[in-house]
């Protein structure tokens, strides 16, 4: 009797794993993220709390470049760029048609804008000192 009862108990739950299985494989639309720690902005250059790196570096915003898997550096939102003989001036080329949340278009003021307000006085972003060797950031045509 005690050997059925297992054998019953081990077939039903078997059932149930199988009937929730097409549940587990529908598609999502949306992403959960969870935190130890509630970012007091989604601004990383605002606040200079680690929540807000978690949050939004790689999952709301893009760079201009990015590390690939081999830790080699990949374009990004610059699909290409050079670097001058004397490694002083960077020239990125910026992908074409990629666009904010609003729709608005992303163009080289909006890079020349984020890299200005990361160097500014006053700067609270936490990742400030890996942004002082840029002299200064011009758009070209």
């Amino acid at each position: 009797m005690r050997k059925s009862l297992v054998v019953l108990a081990l077939a039903g739950a078997l059932a149930l794993t199988t009937a929730m299985t097409p549940a587990f494989a529908q598609a999502r639309t949306d992403v959960k993220i969870g935190l130890v720690l509630e970012p007091p902005s989604l601004d990383p250059t605002a606040e200079a709390a680690a929540a807000v790196d978690e949050v939004v570096y790689s999952n709301v915003f893009e760079g201009l470049t990015k590390f690939a898997a081999d830790g080699s550096i990949a374009p990004g939102l610059a699909k290409s760029w050079d670097i001058s003989a004397d490694g002083l001036t960077y020239t990125f080329h910026l992908v074409e048609g990629a666009k904010f949340h609003d729709g608005t278009d992303f163009n080289a003021d909006d890079v020349k804008f984020s890299l200005d307000r990361i160097n500014a006085e006053g700067s609270l972003n936490a990742q400030k000192a890996l942004y002082t060797s840029i002299a200064s950031v011009e758009v070209v045509d």
